[in-house]
């Protein structure tokens, strides 16, 4: 990095722009495409509602990312994004499906409607991370211009008088959200032991708590997905952090 390190040379190379995701600040569509936290609607023709060890799983998201004002490259080939949790512990180090799922889909028109058999019904009534059953809620999107990384994901020399006072200047936003810079609770994510992921994913989504849904999880953490480089796009990855 050439020339003298200043705060805004700094936000100028670590600027990074992303979605917010708000959750029921806006009415519901009548779209079943449309964005919801706490129930996802669509399906492939050959899928069904996802079952983990756990048993059905819980639906976090439905993200259609026509909608959103700002998509990350690495999600430019998809219309919609589901993620489901299992209903057990977060897991560590996990495939795709275990524990967590993400479905992926290119083509809305190609998608039908995912209807929740008898079973599903029960469990998403049961228990959330808050102890009380989650509550769905309309998304809406907002751009953010620019977010910033947390101390642990820079990657260069910084003069002590800008790192001593880093969270002034910079930091990743908190909350559910595409794209951007994660929120670190601890150190960089590390999306497989030693951060040795073959599929050397891409950090794309952040889903945090969201009380007003009963969705909190565990205390005060916060869950990442990301996606594979290269000839890997089809491998998705998975870490949480709690504080």
């Amino acid at each position: 990095m050439g020339g003298k390190i200043t705060v805004k040379s700094l936000q100028e190379r670590f600027g990074r722009p992303a979605t917010l995701i708000e959750v029921g600040k806006g009415p519901p569509s009548p779209n079943p495409a449309a964005s919801w936290f706490g129930r996802v609607n669509l399906r492939l023709p050959h899928e069904s509602w996802p079952i983990d060890a756990a048993g059905p799983m819980l639906p976090i998201v439905q993200l259609n990312l026509r909608d959103a004002p700002y998509v990350p490259p690495s999600l430019s080939d998809l219309d919609v994004l589901a993620v489901f949790f299992g209903r057990g512990v977060l897991p560590t180090d996990t495939p795709n499906g275990d524990g967590w799922l993400v479905r992926a889909y290119p083509n809305v028109g190609a998608l039908c409607t995912l209807e929740e058999s008898e079973d599903a019904r029960r469990a998403v009534s049961e228990m959330s991370g808050a102890g009380r059953p989650i509550r769905p809620y309309p998304i809406s999107y907002r751009i953010l211009a620019r977010d910033f990384p947390d101390w642990p994901d820079v990657d260069i020399d910084i003069p002590d008088r800008i790192s001593d006072n880093w969270e002034d200047h910079f930091g990743a936003a908190r909350g559910c959200k595409l794209g951007g810079w994660p929120n670190l609770l601890q150190a960089e994510i590390s999306w497989a032991p030693y951060n040795e992921h073959p599929a050397n994913p891409e950090f794309v989504l952040q889903i945090d708590a969201v009380p007003k849904a009963n969705w909190t999880c565990l205390a005060d953490t916060v869950c990442y997905i990301g996606r594979g480089t290269g000839g890997a796009r089809d491998v998705w990855a998975f870490d949480w952090q709690c504080d």
